[in-house]
């Protein structure tokens, strides 16, 4: 089975779980253009679009946390580019008399990407080499550890007591914890979310 494989039925298993009449939370899709340029990932090194789905908990008690909602969700890519899974955390405010909200969150992500290309500082390689593998750098995505932070946001329209609507940006980077090569992948989007349960 191959990593996309993998994710792909944790992201399952984790939705069949979250089906439970017992349980309460949200279960999203949605459609996401791929490695953009937002000015904080490099972007613009990966082809095709991102089809991100998942689950969010409704908030759990954590009063030091601030009591957080857990989101769990997959990104697979249509052109065989970068895929991910990821987990974390994630803090709605509401606005705009209870329709309206944004929901910023952090987690952790795994991903099928590239983790090797050689590092144009290296010692002991010439000018050229230094250069070749700078290009490298900048023309294809190495995200320089295949652990990495997953900062995100969403910001939300609540259609109906079931039905949401959300414009998305998800990021996945090791903010230079593990080495110079940090393009970091950006992808922004739009999702459809259902609430299930008796925590509407």
């Amino acid at each position: 089975m191959t990593q996309a494989a993998h994710l792909a039925a944790a992201a399952g298993l984790a939705l069949a779980l979250a089906a439970s009449p017992a349980l309460a939370g949200e279960a999203f899709a949605g459609l996401y253009g791929h490695d953009i340029v937002d000015h904080i990932s490099f972007g613009n090194t990966e082809r095709g679009q991102q089809i991100v789905f998942g689950v969010r908990t409704a908030p759990v008690e954590i009063p030091w946390l601030f009591n957080p909602r857990v989101h769990l969700l997959a990104g697979l890519n249509t052109a065989n580019e970068t895929d991910y899974l990821a987990a974390g955390f994630s803090w709605r405010f509401r606005f705009g008399g209870d329709r309206f909200y944004f929901e910023p969150g952090i987690g952790g992500a795994v991903h099928t990407g590239k983790v090797d290309l050689p590092s144009p500082y290296d010692p002991n390689i010439s000018i050229a080499e230094a250069a070749r593998r700078y290009n490298d750098w900048q023309t294809k995505l190495d995200l320089g550890s295949r652990v990495l932070f997953e900062p995100e946001w969403s910001l939300g329209w609540k259609a109906t007591d079931r039905i949401s609507v959300e414009v998305s940006w998800i990021h996945l980077s090791h903010a230079k914890l593990a080495g110079q090569q940090n393009p970091g992948l950006g992808d922004f989007g739009i999702r459809a979310v259902y609430r299930y349960g008796v925590d509407r």
